[in-house]
C-alpha cells in the first residue's frame, strides 16, 4: 500500500472520529436541552399546582367551602336564611390604645391581628362547627351561625347552632381576658351584641369577591353591641326568651335603638348548670 493510500486512510479515520465526536456532542447537547426543558416543564407544572392550591386556600378563606360549587356553576350566590345567629364582638377601647405616631400604627395593628387570630383559633374547635367568621370591621369581629344548612340538618336540635354562637361569644370574652394577662399597661375591653332572625347571605363582586350577610337581624345585632356594656353580651328580649332554658339573663333596661325605637334589652349572666 502506498504512502498516499495510508495517508488517506488516516485522514478518513480522523475525520470519522471528528464527525462521530461532533455527532455525540450534538446528541449530548440535545439530550441535555431536552432534559432541561422537561425539568423546567415539570417545575412550571409544580409551580402552577402550588399556585392553584394557594389560590384555592385563599378563596376558601374568603368564601365558605359549602357555597363554592354553586359559585363555580352560576357565578353568583344568594340565600334567604331563617333563624340565623349573628354576633358583633368589638374591642370598645382600642382607639385609646391606637397611636398612629408610633411606627405609623403598625404595632397596634399587629396587636389587633393577634387578638383576632386568637378569636379565629376558637372557630377550629369542633363544637363551633356551625359558627363562621363573616368579616372584621375596624376593631369589630363579626360572626354568624346557621348559614350552612347541611350542617344545621345534622344537629339533633334546631337551636344547637344558636347555643354554639352564644357559647362562642362567651369564649371570646374569656379569650380576650387571657390576652390581657400578657399586657403590661393596657386592658382591652370587649362589648358583644347578639341577635337571632332572618338574614340574606350572598357573594358580591366579580373580581374581588366578598361573602357577607344583610338584614334587620344584622342591624339589631350591631345595635346590641353599640349600646351594650363592656365585658357583657347584650341581647333583645326575644332572644332572652328564646334561650332562657339554657342561659340565665338579667334585664338591663329599655335602650334606644336607631331605627327600632326603645327596645327592652337583657345581659347574659351565665349558662345554666346541666
Amino acid at each position: 500500500m502506498s504512502d498516499n493510500a495510508v495517508y488517506e486512510y488516516i485522514v478518513i479515520g480522523l475525520l470519522t472520529l471528528v464527525l462521530v465526536g461532533a455527532l455525540n456532542r450534538e446528541f449530548d447537547i440535545n439530550f441535555r436541552l431536552s432534559f432541561h426543558r422537561d425539568y423546567e416543564a415539570l417545575r412550571a407544572k409544580e409551580a402552577i399546582g402550588h399556585q392553584k392550591l394557594q389560590a384555592d386556600w385563599l378563596l376558601e378563606n374568603i368564601i365558605p367551602y359549602y357555597i363554592m360549587n354553586d359559585l363555580r356553576q352560576h357565578n353568583k350566590y344568594s340565600r334567604h336564611i331563617e333563624d340565623a345567629g349573628v354576633v358583633f364582638a368589638c374591642i370598645a377601647n382600642f382607639s385609646e390604645f391606637y397611636d398612629e405616631q408610633y411606627q405609623g400604627g403598625q404595632e397596634m395593628l399587629r396587636v389587633m391581628n393577634e387578638i383576632f387570630a386568637d378569636f379565629e383559633h376558637q372557630l377550629a374547635l369542633s363544637k363551633y362547627k356551625d359558627v363562621e367568621k363573616i368579616k372584621t370591621i375596624g376593631s369589630c369581629f363579626m360572626a354568624a351561625s346557621g348559614l350552612n344548612m347541611t350542617e344545621r340538618k345534622r344537629n339533633k336540635r334546631s337551636d344547637e347552632h344558636l347555643w354554639a354562637l352564644l357559647d362562642f361569644a362567651l369564649d371570646l370574652i374569656h379569650t380576650l381576658d387571657d390576652f390581657n394577662r400578657q399586657m403590661f399597661n393596657f386592658q382591652f375591653e370587649l362589648k358583644v351584641g347578639y341577635n337571632i332572625g332572618e338574614v340574606t347571605a350572598g357573594v358580591i363582586g366579580t373580581t374581588k369577591l366578598l361573602y357577607d350577610i344583610w338584614g334587620d337581624t344584622v342591624n339589631v345585632a350591631s345595635r346590641m353591641y353599640s349600646t351594650g356594656l363592656k365585658g357583657r353580651i347584650q341581647v333583645t328580649e326575644a332572644v332572652a326568651k328564646r334561650l332562657e332554658s339554657r342561659y340565665i339573663f338579667e334585664y338591663r333596661d329599655e335602650v334606644f335603638v336607631k331605627g327600632k325605637g326603645n327596645m327592652k334589652t337583657y345581659l347574659l349572666v351565665s349558662r345554666r348548670n346541666g
